[in-house]
């Protein structure tokens, strides 16, 4: 397996992940706009096995979102993407609330203790955020969920106060 960063010719292959294995599971949805811009920006990295994109990373000193193909979990994906650019923050759903089936509110699995085991300390919780973004510009965020189920974890190391 190999981490890299992605390049534009990944995006097909990244959107399919995340509509196959993120969107699916009810994690949320990033639309191909947004992968393409975080791209061109150098902030998505992506595992690679035998040539098949099976984990993305979007966020660099912030992760917003990560997915691991089903068939690779549980063999280090994750990990070798949190660590390949170590992030100061990441914000990922927490609770089995929001737009969600019944199965997978039912097969919801919390991820806070993974991050606690790379060292991440849980923060608090967030609102979701949907936001649009144009090349060049910062996030422009147009809604903000009503409730607060997006956890926020902070790196150990880069924490001031406690």
């Amino acid at each position: 397996m190999k981490i890299r960063k992605a390049t534009l010719s990944d995006l097909t292959d990244i959107v399919t992940l995340i509509d196959t294995e993120f969107t699916k599971e009810g994690f949320g949805f990033v639309n191909k706009a947004q992968v393409e811009t975080e791209v061109s920006k150098g902030r998505v990295f992506v595992a690679e096995d035998n040539g098949e994109i099976v984990g993305c990373r979007i966020g660099k000193e912030k992760v917003w979102n990560m997915v691991v193909a089903n068939s690779h979990r549980k063999q280090g994906v994750g990990r070798a993407l949190i660590e390949i650019l170590r992030p100061q923050t990441i914000r990922v759903k927490n609770q089995p609330i929001g737009h969600l089936s019944q199965e997978q509110k039912e097969t919801f699995v919390d991820p806070t203790t993974f991050y606690e085991k790379m060292g991440y300390t849980f923060w608090g919780n967030d609102y979701p955020r949907n936001f649009w973004q144009k090349a060049g510009e910062n996030a422009q965020f147009h809604q903000i969920g009503d409730k607060a189920h997006i956890a926020i974890y902070k790196d150990k190391r880069c924490l001031l106060f406690i």
